[in-house]
C-alpha cells in the first residue's frame, strides 16, 4: 500500500497554511468525523472598562506550566476591575523571563523552552506584575497538540490523509528518528519512513496518506519516536481529542 509522508518542523504558521488549503477544520465541526489544527481557547475578553473602573488585580495564567525543549505554549494576562469585567491585556502588557537562557517569552506572552531549568515569567501591565513559573525539563519525549486534522470521507476503501502535530525532544542521543503510524482494531494499517530529528527538540507535523481497510471499525494516529533502543509512543489513550476516527459505513 502506498504512503505519502509529508513531515515538518514548522512554526505556529502550519494552521494557517492548511487553512489556506482549505483542509482545515475545526475540531468536532467536520460531519465526516474529521477535526483540526488548533490552538488553546483564549480567557474570555470583557467590554472596555469604563471611567472610573479601578483595576483590582493582573494575572497571568499559562496552560502549559511544564515544557521540553523546544516546547512552545501561549501564556495570557488578564486584568480583574471593580465592576467584574476581565479584559486580556497580553498584546498590551510588557514580558519577560527571569531566564531567557531556560524560557523565552515573546513580546505576546508566547513562551518556548531553551534548556532545562526553572523560569519565572513576568507579564508588567499599568503598574501592577503578575507571575508564573515554568519548568523545562532536558528528556526524550513527545508532546502531542491537543485537536489533529484529517481529510477524506472515513469509508471503506477511501483515501484518507490524517495529521498529527506536536513536539519532539531528543535528549539522550545525537539523534532520533519520528515517524506516524496509522492503525486499527487489527493492529497497524501504515508507518510513514522515520524522519531524523536532531538532539535537542522542536515543533513537528506528521502526515500520512492511505486507503482506509475494509474492515477498519476506526483508524487511529500515533506518533512514535525512537532513540536508541527505546520507542516513544503518544498519544497512547483514547481520551485524547480526535486521536481515532471512526470508519463510515
Amino acid at each position: 500500500m502506498s504512503t505519502r509522508f509529508r513531515s515538518g518542523l514548522l512554526a505556529y504558521t502550519v494552521p494557517r497554511v492548511l487553512a489556506g488549503a482549505g483542509i482545515l477544520c475545526i475540531a468536532g465541526c467536520g460531519a465526516n468525523g474529521s477535526g483540526g489544527l488548533t490552538t488553546p481557547s483564549p480567557l474570555p475578553i470583557g467590554p472596555t472598562p469604563g471611567a472610573g473602573d479601578q483595576l483590582l488585580a493582573l494575572t497571568v495564567t499559562c496552560p502549559q506550566t511544564a515544557l521540553i525543549i523546544g516546547q512552545r505554549a501561549p501564556c495570557v494576562a488578564f486584568t480583574s476591575y471593580a465592576s467584574g469585567r476581565q479584559p486580556v491585556v497580553s498584546f498590551e502588557a510588557t514580558w519577560s523571563s527571569s531566564r531567557p537562557d531556560v524560557v523565552a517569552v515573546s513580546s505576546l506572552g508566547d513562551i518556548t523552552g531553551k534548556s532545562a531549568g526553572e523560569a519565572t515569567i513576568t507579564a508588567s501591565y499599568q503598574e501592577r506584575q503578575a507571575t508564573a513559573v515554568i519548568l523545562v525539563t532536558e528528556e526524550d519525549a513527545l508532546r502531542i497538540s491537543s485537536g489533529q486534522a484529517s481529510q477524506g470521507a472515513f469509508r471503506p476503501g477511501t483515501t484518507v490523509t490524517m495529521w498529527l502535530q506536536g513536539y519532539y525532544s531528543v535528549a539522550s542521543a545525537a539523534t532520533g528518528r519520528l515517524s506516524l503510524r496509522i492503525s486499527d482494531q487489527n493492529g497497524t494499517i501504515t508507518t510513514t519512513a522515520p524522519l531524523t530529528v536532531a538532539r535537542g527538540g522542536d515543533f513537528f507535523l506528521l502526515s500520512s496518506t492511505f486507503v482506509v481497510p475494509d474492515a477498519s471499525v476506526e483508524v487511529c494516529r500515533t506518533a512514535v519516536l525512537e532513540v536508541g533502543e527505546v520507542t516513544i509512543t503518544e498519544p497512547h489513550s483514547k481520551t485524547f481529542p480526535l486521536w481515532c476516527l471512526p470508519i463510515q459505513r
